[in-house]
């Protein structure tokens, strides 16, 4: 069996801890158990609903054993750049290292090795890996997965044993393609919403004190910004983030109703050039996938 190496930035993220981490008790049991199984799942959801910290928080609650055979990669972009981003999850695998070597000594990026190698070769070096290791894939902001695509993650989920967590805006083919064939029922989905009503408000005061927000008049404030959110964690955490702005505060108060509408505006700019690097004025890259 293969092992794995010193751990790379692609295979163990930081934890989300404390506040910022809250009400998701339900949501992380089922997707732990789903690790713990080794079974595929496609967790779900709105942008901000919290999906990336929630798989961030489940990889840092692991064993480091199992932590380490975690890979996550990119679900979005060409099918190759795809199979690129999951290859270079596998810089420590034994076999992936020894052919690297073989073709370039030492001193090479594994990164640039793993840009100039074809399709057919990264398809095989995964399969041979995925079957050989314990791995666990996790392809972040999934797009619509073309059938190429689909046919390399059911070689991996099902021939190789390997399972693929996935996250994704939604579960239809729109969403995700031919990842539907993939993740055809209920019991192979986790959906990630709003959060309770408890959980929010405790996201909302925290917010709001890590902003500094107490020196303003908040009187409806806090009801704005829950019903303005949706009560989705990172919609909260943006919206108190960008109210430290002066463009939206008059006379000790803050305008709520244009911090939502530029939210919004900001929102949809920012879905529509995700991937082209470009942040939306006024708001942070989405701090929740």
């Amino acid at each position: 069996m293969s092992g794995v190496g010193q751990a790379t930035s692609q295979t163990l993220p930081a934890a989300a801890t404390g506040p910022l981490f809250l009400g998701r008790e339900t949501e992380l049991a089922r997707l732990e158990q789903a690790i713990r199984k080794r079974e595929s799942l496609l967790i779900w959801g709105s942008p901000d609903s919290g999906k990336s910290v929630l798989v961030s928080q489940a990889i840092a609650r692991l064993p480091l054993k199992e932590a380490r055979w975690c890979i996550r990669a990119k679900g979005n972009g060409s099918p190759q750049d795809i199979l690129r981003s999951i290859a270079e999850g596998f810089a420590e695998d034994p076999l992936f290292k020894a052919k690297f070597r073989a073709d370039t000594g030492y001193g090479a990026s594994f990164s640039h090795w793993v840009r100039t190698q074809t399709s057919l070769r990264l398809r095989g070096l995964l399969y041979s890996a995925a079957k050989e290791g314990q791995y666990r894939i996790f392809l972040e902001d999934l797009a619509a997965m073309t059938h190429m695509l689909a046919r390399i993650a059911k070689e991996v989920m099902w021939n190789q044993a390997t399972p693929i967590y996935a996250i994704a805006r939604g579960f239809s083919y729109t969403e995700v393609g031919n990842a539907v064939q993939l993740y055809w029922n209920d019991r192979l989905r986790l959906h990630v919403g709003a959060l309770p009503s408890h959980a929010a408000k405790e996201l909302l005061e925290f917010s709001i004190r890590q902003n500094g927000l107490s020196r303003f008049d908040l009187e409806g404030f806090r009801e704005d910004i829950l019903a303005f959110s949706g009560m989705l964690p990172g919609a909260i955490v943006r919206m108190c983030e960008a109210a430290t702005r002066s463009h939206y505060h008059f006379e000790g108060r803050i305008k709520t109703r244009l911090l939502h509408v530029d939210y919004l505006v900001n929102h949809c700019q920012g879905m529509l050039t995700k991937g082209s690097g470009v942040a939306a004025q006024g708001f942070r890259e989405p701090w929740h996938a």
